[in-house]
């Protein structure tokens, strides 16, 4: 066999290798399918992760959004800042409670008639304002508290209150400044939480103001919950927005006031107030104060024993004693009060009684006495009496408790009245003299 020949076997053979090999190497269609579903694992895991970002990512972006809308959403938010609305006031304060400001406006409009049975045309009817309120209290470094408080009732702004008050103890502070007379509970209760539309005729008598402010420095017990007291030194009786001089801005040498309160049940904010108004339980509290005020010569010894007792069902009674002693001296208070030499004694009470049908209406009835040591001359007739009687019947109704609230009563004066108290609606006269009021009042 030649060469050319033995050639042609040996190709064949290398191309079947050739073909055998190409075989064994290309992968199954079970391998394929398998290679497949790896992939197919690896991209649904890929995918999963992705969205697994994407939901963090967006989750975390609603929660910082949702929380920058809820610091915005405050009012004047900043740092460490809180600002809202909570029993009736408007509070600004730190995150921590150690700093609060409370602004405070009162407005009173009234409209009064005044009524005299004489016969002769002395009836007096219009506007005007008895009260207008402006201040800010609060507590500041947590232990100190603070009231700035102003009236411009009168057509000019006139300071009222202006003290400042430090907690040394749970149970014990001090206060100093100027504030009202520690003494009358009447006097205590603000003008707009009052239950007619103003104080009583004997409370201006006795205490020779409606309100009667002082200057000094107090210290402020509360033992118990049951029990408060607070007592000091001060220039004496009405001597608000004086100088230190005794004379001639305050011709007094100086006094003593303090008052001490027994809270026999019930929650003691109640009694910020003359109203049963949504009183969820009982309440019971007594009374005393005196202020003993030193003019010259003269002693001024002011006194009172009262009580107020509320229920649950809207029923209230209040009633007070009140006294006035004056030692050797020219008289005080009222002016046309005799005096000379002789040591004098005067005094009254008061009865109050009020119902409230529901959270809007409620009745109320008052009659304060007034007894005079000596007669003092009423009217312009010459006539003169010791024996002032006061009787005042009227509704209320709150809108929004005394926030927004509209009274009106009427005031009947069996003998008259010894002197104009205008900003009671009262004119001097020695008739039978009737006074109607009505009253809108709007606090914030």
């Amino acid at each position: 066999m030649t060469k050319r020949y033995l050639a042609i076997p040996a190709a064949a053979l290398a191309l079947a290798l050739g073909a055998t090999s190409a075989r064994a190497a290309e992968p199954t269609t079970a391998e394929l399918m398998q290679k497949i579903d790896q992939l197919q694992n690896k991209v649904q895991q890929l995918e999963t992760q992705q969205a697994t970002t994407d939901s963090k990512v967006v989750d975390q972006t609603v929660a910082r959004v949702l929380k920058d809308a809820d610091k915005r959403s405050q009012l004047m938010q900043l740092e460490g800042f809180t600002a809202g609305y909570n029993n009736g006031r408007f509070m600004l304060g730190s995150a921590d409670g150690q700093f609060t400001l409370m602004p405070m406006l009162i407005l009173q409009v009234r409209n009064a008639t005044n009524i005299d049975t004489s016969g002769d045309d002395n009836t007096e009817n219009g506007f005007n304002l008895p009260n207008v309120y402006f201040g800010i209290d609060g507590n500041a470094f947590k232990d100190w508290s603070y009231q700035l408080l102003w009236n411009s009732a009168s057509g000019s702004m006139t300071l009222e209150c202006a003290w400042v008050k430090y907690a040394f103890a749970d149970q014990l502070g001090v206060r100093a400044g100027q504030f009202v007379d520690p003494v009358f509970h009447e006097q205590l209760t603000g003008a707009d939480h009052q239950m007619a539309a103003d104080r009583t005729m004997l409370n201006q008598i006795i205490t020779g103001a409606e309100q009667s402010f002082t200057q000094g420095v107090t210290l402020v017990y509360t033992p118990t919950d049951q029990v408060s007291i607070e007592a000091g030194f001060t220039d004496g009786v009405n001597t608000g927005n004086t100088s230190f001089r005794d004379f001639p801005n305050a011709p007094t040498n100086f006094g003593f006031a303090g008052r001490a309160e027994f809270t026999a049940m019930g929650n003691k904010a109640a009694y910020r107030d003359f109203t049963a108004l949504k009183n969820s339980e009982d309440l019971l509290v007594i009374g005393i104060g005196g202020d003993w005020t030193q003019s010259g010569d003269t002693n001024n010894l002011l006194h009172t024993l009262d009580i107020q007792w509320e229920n649950s069902t809207g029923l209230s009674i209040y009633g007070a004693y009140v006294g006035q002693f004056i030692n050797n001296g020219s008289g005080t208070g009222l002016t046309g009060v005799t005096g000379g030499t002789e040591d004098k004694f005067n005094w009254g009470f008061i009865a109050q009684l009020g119902y409230c049908f529901n959270e809007n209406w409620e009745v109320f009835g008052r009659y304060d006495y007034t007894h005079l040591d000596d007669e003092i001359a009423i009217g312009t007739g010459g006539e003169s009496e010791d024996n002032l009687h006061e009787l005042t019947g009227g509704v209320n109704y709150y809108f929004h408790g005394h926030n927004a609230k509209l009274t009106v009563d009427l005031t009947y004066l069996p003998q008259g009245a010894p002197a104009g108290l205008t900003n009671l609606g009262i004119l001097t006269s020695d008739d039978d003299e009737f006074v109607i009021r009505g009253q809108l009042q709007l606090a914030l």
